[in-house]
């Protein structure tokens, strides 16, 4: 006899949502246990309960193509688009249902149209039902696109119990924000999120985290492009993480050095590290692609500012822009050491489908490398004004493997304010390894 609990109820649909990476594939900024998804978790939690949702990551999971599947939901960035088409193309052939979505899709949905029966063109919310009731119908609809920007009042919580037990037991990642009124020129984000701040209500927010919280000084990692890009609501969220007793880090501009009030509250909260997006020491190059937050000269003393309050820097670098030159590295490195950076991430400047940077430099017949796998950040893919593609690349090994090495690490954690020093030092040893392999395979591909 069947048990009565194998018997499938023959109106439920199963559904496999997927997150895809190549197998060995690693980026710089892999860590040993990754981050929640919570893009995933968020759209499992739109499905009705007559669904059957599993999710699948493949940089810590294998996929079973041979599962028991209707529906194939693939969510793919830039650098692992040729991994999402095969794995569509896969469940394709037989027979199972395909949607792709995510940034990549997005911006590309014709190319993305070729491996899938539907696709869905930036946020979920707003026609993710019309999606469901096609698919019921058995009449997908070529794109579905949310022709507006949906109203963050009343999210579900995402289904986090979805997610695989190999997923770090000490963070968890929420949203309180989205999209962002900068227009960067290299930066994709106003064009999937919007170029406006939408705000969750605060007391969801509180009511999330009483929903996952379990104890005092838990790590919360905050997915909001800029947490303090709206004052009121960022002194909100601070009390309500201060009520919770958490740790949390999140992104964020160096303006938040010229507000003492938001630092000192942020810091109360249990903010431990802030993600900056410093781009360039060279104000031409921030000028260039619209990123005049702060003048250049001034970045080394707000530094010390946001320091001073007990928090650490995550600064992000990116290398490739018209006005650099090879000096720009040595320069960098220096300045990273000298102000005791955290944690730096370097990175490749990389012209993204749909960013102005792309549309200038294809402009320009500047791009020569339209391989998406090469799009991580890591690789040469135009060719710079002020360099030699070789040198570009080799530049930016020469600083990954400066700035990581054992000596600089501690150099910089040792001789700094030595706020969470633990925390610091587990984590940039756990990014050098991710580094240093990706280093060696791209040398390999030379």
């Amino acid at each position: 006899m069947i048990p009565q609990s194998a018997i499938r109820n023959p109106k439920s649909k199963k559904v496999l949502l997927v997150f895809p990476r190549e197998k060995g594939v690693k980026f710089s900024n892999d860590t040993l246990y990754p981050f929640p998804i919570l893009g995933l978790t968020l759209l499992a939690s739109y499905f009705p309960a007559s669904y059957e949702v599993k999710i699948i990551n493949e940089a810590i999971e294998e996929i079973d193509f041979d599962a028991d599947v209707d529906l194939a939901g693939i969510t793919a960035l830039t650098c692992v688009a040729r991994r999402a088409y095969e794995v569509a193309d896969r469940f394709r052939e037989r027979g199972v249902k395909v949607v792709l979505g995510g940034v990549h899709s997005s911006l590309l949905p014709e190319e993305a149209k070729e491996h899938a029966d539907s696709v869905f063109i930036g946020e979920a919310e707003g026609v993710f039902d019309q999606l469901l009731k096609d698919f019921e119908g058995g009449a997908l609809r070529p794109f579905y696109k949310n022709e507006g920007w949906s109203d963050l009042k009343g999210m579900p919580f995402p289904k986090r119990d979805l997610l695989s037990n190999r997923y770090s037991p000490l963070f968890k990642a929420i949203e309180t924000t989205r999209g962002c009124p900068n227009r960067c020129e290299f930066c994709s984000v106003p064009i999937i999120n919007g170029n406006r701040y939408r705000l969750r209500p605060l007391e969801e927010v509180d009511r999330e985290l009483s929903s996952i919280i379990k104890k005092k000084g838990e790590y919360i990692f905050l997915t909001d492009d800029n947490v303090t890009a709206k004052r009121d609501h960022a002194l909100g969220l601070f009390e309500v993480f201060k009520r919770h007793k958490v740790k949390w880090m999140g992104f964020t501009t160096i303006r938040i050095a010229m507000d003492e009030e938001v630092l000192r509250k942020a810091q109360e909260s249990g903010c431990i590290s802030l993600f900056i997006g410093f781009e360039s020491l060279i104000q031409e190059n921030l000028d260039g692609v619209s990123k005049r937050f702060v003048p250049a000269e001034e970045l080394a003393n707000l530094v010390k500012t946001i320091q001073a309050h007990r928090i650490g820097i995550q600064g992000a670098f990116i290398f490739g822009f018209d006005g650099d030159d090879p000096t720009i590295f040595r320069r960098t490195v220096d300045f990273v050491q000298k102000n005791n950076i955290e944690i730096p991430t370097f990175s490749i400047l990389t012209p993204f489908p749909g960013t102005l940077l792309r549309q200038r430099l294809e402009g320009a017949g500047r791009i020569f490398d339209y391989n998406w796998s090469h799009y991580d950040m890591s690789h040469v893919v135009f060719k710079p004004k002020g360099m030699t593609v070789r040198e570009l690349q080799d530049g930016y090994f020469w600083t990954q493997k400066y700035a990581c090495a054992p000596r600089s690490i501690l150099k910089r954690l040792l001789r700094g304010p030595k706020n969470h020093f633990f925390f610091f030092l587990m984590s940039n040893f756990v990014l050098r390894g991710a580094q240093m392999e990706v280093i060696k395979r791209i040398k390999k591909e030379q």
